[in-house]
């Protein structure tokens, strides 16, 4: 029996993270030998995949810096491009990272290979021209909220809603945790999420960290978490963290856990939020950029929303502070609010529960790989 041969193209560390999930599906529910070819990063190249291309380190955000990697981007596309011409697959699957994959969908396109798109990019919220992209170059989208797939299907794009592959990621260990290893968990447990990649790091964490003072002022007992990225290396949190008078623990080994037991998280906006649902916990979201990113993000972005939950709920369950609201002032002043008061804590967990639920059943990874191999 001829082996089909499938090029998965993902990017950073989520998609990196989803696309070797769907490859591992592929390869069990494939009733035809499968040769896949990976791009992406750690956990795509662990799953054996072929002449695999790292690409999860290029990864940046705002404009300015994106600005800066041009020139690397345009070598990996090239790199990437010829190995597929190499290749020949019968089958190219993208996964998010629009800006890059879009550039190759033309090409690809041109070489008659069919195209799915897995975890469409979010034409809805911004850059709404990039849909005649797709519709042009991209055979099949895969969605994973419910209400895109009447958004691509409004515009001639077939789509299927396959749900969202965090359902079956996000699982506590349940193990017991400790917020503070200096002392008992007496108090409340305040999580800090600043972001998986540097620029929101640097960007955020200091404003996080001024609002834990300002919260640990107000209400002495709390103790606060952060919440490691697994791309980003310990030494940048533990410069910032020394600077402090109070102990604020680094978590990622069990970070769910420490996630679902806080009181609050207080996290950027992006997976995070919907991670944070998903584990029950309320929390407010913020984010901040460059002056450069923030006015071309106030002429494209169409939503009325940042976090993924208030999104999917159409409404604002959860606080959000943005660019020049995204103070430790009025971080800490809502944080007081919310870990002061048991009802709005309630009212948000009803709301995680509504955006787990509408986010459909576990097994998107699975039915993502059904509908790719259907095309095979």
């Amino acid at each position: 029996m001829d082996k089909k041969k499938i090029y998965v193209i993902a990017g950073e560390a989520s998609g990196d993270l989803h696309g070797a999930n769907l490859i591992r599906h592929l390869r069990a529910r494939s009733s035809v030998p499968l040769e896949i070819y990976g791009v992406g990063g750690d956990k795509i190249r662990e799953t054996g995949a072929l002449r695999f291309f790292d690409l999860a380190h290029f990864h940046v955000t705002g404009i300015t810096a994106a600005i800066k990697k041009l020139p690397q981007y345009k070598k990996a596309s090239s790199a990437i491009f010829s190995d597929i011409l190499q290749v020949r697959p019968d089958l190219v699957v993208l996964i998010d990272n629009p800006g890059f994959n879009l550039h190759l969908a033309k090409k690809i396109h041109g070489l008659g290979i069919p195209i799915v798109y897995f975890i469409a990019p979010q034409v809805w919220a911004w850059a709404p021209k990039r849909v005649e992209l797709i519709k042009r170059y991209v055979k099949k989208v895969l969605v994973v909220f419910q209400f895109e797939k009447k958004f691509f299907e409004d515009r001639q794009v077939p789509a299927v809603w396959v749900g969202h592959p965090l359902k079956d990621l996000v699982e506590p260990q349940g193990l017991p945790i400790e917020a503070d290893k200096n002392q008992k968990r007496t108090g409340r447990i305040v999580s800090l999420l600043p972001g998986s990649r540097k620029g929101e790091l640097k960007m955020l964490l200091p404003i996080f960290l001024e609002a834990a003072k300002r919260i640990r002022s107000v209400l002495p007992g709390t103790a606060f978490v952060v919440i490691k990225a697994p791309t980003l290396p310990h030494q940048v949190y533990e410069d910032r963290l020394k600077k402090l008078d109070f102990p604020v623990q680094v978590v990622e080994k069990y970070a769910y856990d420490t996630i679902r037991e806080s009181d609050l998280a207080i996290v950027c906006s992006g997976t995070a939020t919907l991670e944070c649902a998903l584990l029950g916990t309320p929390m407010i979201v913020s984010n901040r950029g460059s002056l450069l990113t923030y006015l071309i993000a106030k002429t494209v972005i169409r939503v009325d929303y940042l976090g993924l939950p208030n999104l999917i709920l159409g409404e604002k369950k959860f606080p959000e502070f943005l660019q020049y609201e995204a103070t430790p002032y009025n971080i800490a002043a809502c944080a007081i609010d919310i870990l002061s008061e048991k009802k709005l804590r309630e009212e948000m967990k009803q709301a995680c529960e509504e955006t787990s639920r509408r986010i459909g059943e576990k097994g998107a990874s699975a039915r993502a790989a059904d509908e790719v191999l259907s095309l095979l």
